[in-house]
């Protein structure tokens, strides 16, 4: 059964982690609790390794062991065996040394994790249920180690008893080591099997731990999802509502500009109304001047009627009389200017009022809808710039009904002097006037009157316009306020979307900085499943190597069993010869039977070459024992028998024990190798999983 020493060693040192490095060192509590998994995980695999080399080297000591004491029996290949023990024995003292150290080490990392992590927690808000578990995985790792520890020890010790036989090169007390192993043996198989246990203890708690961590992972990225769906959505409501607010802004300013465009226009013409209002309070002061000298000149005539008829008689000139007709005619002229003047200026007080009652309308359509003010901005326009138009022809036509003013106060002072002239000749003509001119005089006064009173009508309804133009221009303030109260509406609203807009940042910001940190716990996650599942394909490897080593061990033992098989079969042929040769003895001379079966045993031995008991040492020590007690056995029983029916039952009984023996060792050989692969099968499966 021979070995390679480098895959022995390549399967001790893949998957090595380095015994320098430090598992205490910065980072998550959770990848310093991975680490510190990976590191057992190795301590724990390395152990297993050691133990399968300590196998090894206890072959190759049966091999050590069976050595002859004279050298000049000693073969090449016992050399070789020898030799590879040696190799081996110090290959597993050098590994069981790292090992140790390496053990001792992790133990005090783990103390010291253990400290640091309860630090960390009592300063840190976290919950108890993660402090438990932490604490659980650490006692479980000490377990683990503590474990490993003591199968390292036995492991030395044994391995120290290798080394103190080779260095003493003592094999005398061979019997008494294998006598005081036996107990040990079983002991150390007891606890691999508590250790095996262990370890599917920690495999099924790491597969549901990488259960847990796929599902935290699952619902992490469905989270994750979530919350970007919730950030398209909140930053779609963003534009929209910085749509909205631009555009109530501008609305806004619009209003505010066209509110401050009315209230300027409202204010010239408030200006423009009481300047018309000054003007006509003017002109209604000089007509009423000019009635009350009119009615003081209708009276004088009237007095001075009856005197008229006496001046024609006393012969007043015809000039003069003429003189006073153009004067007359001078009066007419000037009223008629007027009551045309005024009735141009109803005219444009009635424009004005359609235009205060178009420019209302359009306020209100103002307030109706923005869009609809906008549209009618242009429109507006240009009916502010023809009321523009209007007012400065408003100003115009006053400084001319000023000139006209000035102009019938010239006259009404030429004609107070006419007056005084013509009560002068009246006064001259109560004595020469005639009555024809009196009554060509008292009509002219009619007409005159009649004239004043159309005035005064005029100038009434001028007042009345003017009532109506300040309740129009009251009416145009009270719309200028209501749109100074939608504008505070509204940039009440604008602030209030300011406010959400500053809150949705704020929840942008948090949103953003959740999106970091499950960014970097994602991850911590992957990295620790890479790490998983490099550690999962490491133990496939191992698991595939061991499996063709075992593939190997099984074949070799197939081997073996047929070699056995045919030397029991070449054993019952010698013995059935024997019994036959017996059997003919006796028959011929029964008294010195007990010297020629002496002689057969010699003989027997003699047949016995060296070749063959070289061969038998080759194999394995507990399958040449059994062979050679066998064959003991069935030479004592020829020895014993007498009669030749019991040397027949003697060696029916041999022949019997011996096939039960071989059924015994196939059927042993054949479970032993089912149950080693079911269980590389089901650790394949558990480790794909």
């Amino acid at each position: 059964m021979a070995v390679d020493e480098s895959y022995v060693v390549s399967y001790l040192n893949e998957d090595a982690s380095p015994t320098g490095e430090s598992t205490s060192g910065g980072g998550t509590p959770r990848g310093v609790l991975t680490r510190v998994e990976l590191d057992v995980a190795y301590s724990s695999e390395k152990a297993l390794n050691l133990e399968m080399l300590l196998m090894q080297v206890e072959d190759r000591s049966c091999d050590y062991y069976a050595l002859p004491l004279e050298k000049e029996d000693i073969s090449n290949e016992s050399v070789q065996h020898v030799f590879e023990f040696d190799i081996l024995s110090g290959i597993l003292n050098s590994e069981v040394k790292e090992l140790d150290s390496f053990i001792a080490s992790l133990r005090m990392n783990i103390a010291d994790i253990g400290e640091n992590l309860s630090e960390n927690l009592s300063h840190s808000v976290e919950s108890e249920e993660f402090s438990a578990e932490i604490k659980e995985k650490l006692q479980d790792a000490e377990d683990s180690l503590k474990q490993s520890q003591d199968l390292v020890a036995d492991i030395r010790t044994r391995s120290a008893k290798y080394e103190r036989d080779l260095a003493f090169g003592t094999v005398a007390h061979a019997e008494t080591d294998s006598n005081q192993l036996s107990p040990t043996n079983a002991k150390w198989k007891q606890q691999n099997m508590e250790q095996q246990r262990h370890y599917l203890q920690m495999l099924e708690k790491s597969l549901a731990r990488e259960l847990d961590l796929d599902k935290k992972l699952s619902d992490s990225r469905y989270t994750e999802e979530d919350l970007k769906l919730k950030l398209l959505y909140a930053e779609q409501e963003i534009y929209n509502l910085e749509d909205s607010t631009e555009t109530i802004l501008e609305r806004m300013f619009e209003s505010e500009n066209a509110a401050e465009l009315l209230l300027g226009i409202s204010r010239e013409l408030r200006g423009k109304l009481q300047m018309v209002q000054f003007h006509l309070n003017g002109s209604l002061l000089q007509g009423s001047e000019m009635r009350s000298k009119l009615e003081e000149s209708t009276k004088k005539s009237y007095e001075r009627s009856s005197t008229i008829s006496g001046a024609e008689y006393d012969g007043l000139p015809v000039l003069q009389a003429n003189s006073l007709k153009a004067d007359l005619q001078e009066a007419q002229d000037t009223y008629s200017l007027a009551s045309s003047e005024i009735l141009s200026l109803k005219d444009k007080v009635s424009t004005l009022e359609h235009q205060l009652r178009e420019s209302g309308a359009l306020l209100q359509l103002r307030e109706v809808s923005a869009k609809a003010s906008e549209e009618q901005q242009s429109t507006s326009q240009t009916e502010h710039s023809e009321m523009e138009n209007a007012i400065c022809r408003l100003k115009e036509d006053i400084l001319r009904l000023e000139s006209r003013v000035e102009c019938a106060e010239t006259k009404c002072t030429l004609l107070t002097k006419t007056n005084l002239e013509l009560n002068e000749q009246l006064g001259l003509l109560e004595n020469n006037g005639t009555t024809k001119k009196a009554n060509f005089l008292e009509r002219k006064l009619k007409e005159s009157d009649s004239q004043l009173e159309h005035a005064r009508a005029s100038v009434e309804a001028i007042e009345e316009q003017q009532g109506m133009l300040y309740s129009a221009l009251n009416d145009m303030e009270q719309l200028i306020e209501d749109l100074k109260g939608k504008v505070s509406k509204a940039e009440s609203r604008a602030e209030n979307a300011e406010s959400k807009c500053t809150l949705l940042t704020e929840t942008n910001l948090e949103l953003n900085e959740e999106m970091g940190f499950l960014r970097s716990r994602l991850e911590c996650l992957e990295a620790s499943l890479n790490q998983a599942d490099d550690s999962k394909m490491a133990t496939a490897k191992d698991i595939g190597i061991r499996t063709k080593y075992i593939a190997e061990l099984v074949m070799k033992l197939a081997l073996e069993r047929e070699r056995l098989q045919l030397q029991i079969r070449v054993l019952n042929e010698k013995n059935k010869i024997l019994a036959k040769k017996c059997l003919k003895i006796k028959d011929q001379d029964p008294v010195n039977t007990s010297h020629k079966e002496t002689e057969n045993e010699k003989e027997f031995n003699i047949h016995q070459s060296p070749e063959d008991t070289l061969r038998e040492t080759a194999t394995t020590n507990f399958l040449v024992e059994e062979s050679i007690t066998t064959v003991s056995a069935s030479e004592r029983c020829i020895e014993n028998n007498s009669s030749s029916e019991g040397s027949v039952g003697a060696v029916s009984s041999s022949e019997t024990v011996r096939t039960i023996e071989a059924t015994q060792l196939n059927s042993k050989s054949l479970v032993i190798t089912v149950l080693v692969v079911l269980l590389s099968v089901l650790a394949i499966y558990v480790f794909q999983l």
